[in-house]
């Protein structure tokens, strides 16, 4: 297998709010939208997806279980401190529960964290030591 992911999925309770909360509020286009159960946004070579509990329940079998902080972390990586101040304050005016304010942290970087509808916590963070490029890729040192 190559080592890449073509999609990451969150699942959520509510399909519209996290539509809503992406879309309205942070700007993101929606590429497709089969029904109302998931949502695809195209991001820097891989595909986002929303899609609701029960409809992965009925497609899996399996129940799909709910953990406080929805089991899953995202990131998002500005390429200034300035840039993560105003998407954090993006995200607040969208909805999103404050967690840890912007501020210097331990690895070098510049990070917070907030709460999106459904439970996920959202990362918003600059890392010096990563290039976002200018389509938001974001290129990792050579390995040592």
């Amino acid at each position: 297998m190559e080592q890449r992911l073509s999609m990451t999925t969150l699942v959520v309770d509510d399909v519209t709010a996290i539509r809503h909360f992406f879309e309205t509020g942070l700007g993101w286009q929606v590429n497709a939208a089969p029904s109302p159960d998931i949502a695809f946004y195209q991001v820097p070579g891989a595909v986002f997806a929303v899609y609701a509990r029960a409809a992965l329940e009925k497609e899996t079998g399996i129940t799909a279980t709910k953990a406080p902080t929805g089991a899953v972390t995202l990131a998002w990586n500005g390429r200034t401190e300035d840039e993560v101040d105003s998407a954090y304050e993006q995200a607040l005016s969208a909805g999103a529960r404050p967690i840890k304010p912007p501020e210097k942290v331990f690895w070098g970087g510049y990070s917070s964290y907030v709460e999106i509808p459904g439970g996920h916590l959202l990362e918003i963070a600059f890392n010096p030591y990563w290039a976002v490029t200018e389509t938001g890729a974001i290129i990792l040192p050579n390995p040592q």
